[in-house]
């Protein structure tokens, strides 16, 4: 039974059994795990069970990695399949195969004791394998999918003081990178408290989330908004909590992100108050940074903005665990 570490379980597991391929069908998959994987010097086949889950942008990337990687196949099957197995191989007979209610993505595989795999019994292993085979027959090669697109709901448009909520189905907003009080100080420019002599990295940076867009558009958010880590305690496992999404941009780059710290209580529940890269926490504020033309270390400015074109973000769920974030100029607002 395994109930944390579910990531560095599936993704090192050949390691250990000296596998030479791994299957794996899951519900939902993400881009993070997936190139992990592919990294890694084993054959992989991913197939995604729920095709009505896909987005564009992620189809893009999918096709992106397999072209990519040489030792990667990802499918999509044609009919709903909401499992979840791993299945390692060596010289194609089963080694060892994993199941349970982790999907193949950050959401699944980085929360602990959300998520739960168990080892399947050796007398089930031939079964489970042709469960796996007939999937794989039934789906389609990411590279050979034809992706049909569907136009956002835009109809639910609402300016929330420094953000607006773009679209209801699928959710979507565009936040702003501002502090509260819409300045540049704390959030997007915290770590230039290592100046003051603060534990933090000179680029550390987090996205402020003001409690107005939680309270109307809370479907955006993972858990509805609600930060399930208050009260759990104060170790530093509590406080700094494993990501619980993955951000595409624009422009193809991938991005853990965890959502996190104590905002508004509402409804007896804490909110959350921002979100931030996740190992390391000062990749956002890098990102930003290559994309703005700043240099490491120096603090995002009025003039920075200006000069870039906007001081927002766009953000659309797109599946579980899984935004689009978009910070290109030519969608910023006039």
């Amino acid at each position: 039974m395994h109930l944390k570490d579910l990531e560095n379980l599936i993704i090192k597991r050949h390691k250990y059994n000296k596998a030479d391929e791994l299957l794996v069908l899951s519900g939902y998959i993400g881009p993070v795990p997936i190139e992990k994987i592919s990294k890694e010097d084993i054959n992989v086949t991913v197939i995604l069970g729920i095709l009505k889950s896909l987005q564009e942008t992620y189809h893009k990337k999918y096709v992106e990695l397999s072209e990519r990687y040489k030792n990667l196949k990802i499918y999509y099957k044609k009919h709903y399949n909401h499992s979840k197995i791993y299945c390692w191989l060596k010289d194609k007979k089963i080694v060892e195969i994993i199941s349970g209610s982790a999907n193949f993505s950050v959401s699944g595989l980085l929360n602990d004791y959300q998520e739960v795999l168990y080892n399947i019994k050796n007398e089930d292993h031939e079964n489970t394998e042709n469960y796996i085979q007939d999937a794989i027959e039934d789906s389609v090669l990411c590279k050979e999918h034809k992706f049909i697109s569907t136009e956002k709901n835009k109809l639910a448009i609402k300016n929330l003081y420094l953000d607006q909520i773009i679209s209801r189905s699928p959710p979507a907003a565009r936040l702003s990178l501002r502090d509260s009080k819409g300045g540049l100080k704390g959030g997007i420019n915290i770590g230039q408290e290592k100046l003051k002599g603060h534990h933090v990295h000179i680029n550390d940076c987090y996205v402020p989330l003001r409690p107005a867009i939680i309270e109307e558009l809370p479907e955006l958010f993972p858990n509805q908004g609600v930060n399930v880590m208050v009260g759990t305690g104060w170790t530093r496992n509590k406080k700094k909590p494993k990501s619980n999404a993955e951000f595409l941009f624009d422009d193809g780059e991938v991005m853990a992100i965890t959502f996190e710290q104590k905002g508004k209580k509402i409804n007896n529940y804490h909110i959350y108050k921002g979100f931030r890269s996740f190992k390391p926490n000062k990749l956002l504020g890098e990102y930003l940074r290559k994309r703005m033309n700043i240099k490491s270390g120096k603090p995002f400015t009025e003039s920075d903005f200006k000069k870039y074109g906007r001081d927002t973000i766009d953000l659309t769920l797109l599946g579980e665990g899984q935004y689009f974030a978009d910070f290109s100029v030519k969608n910023k607002s006039s």
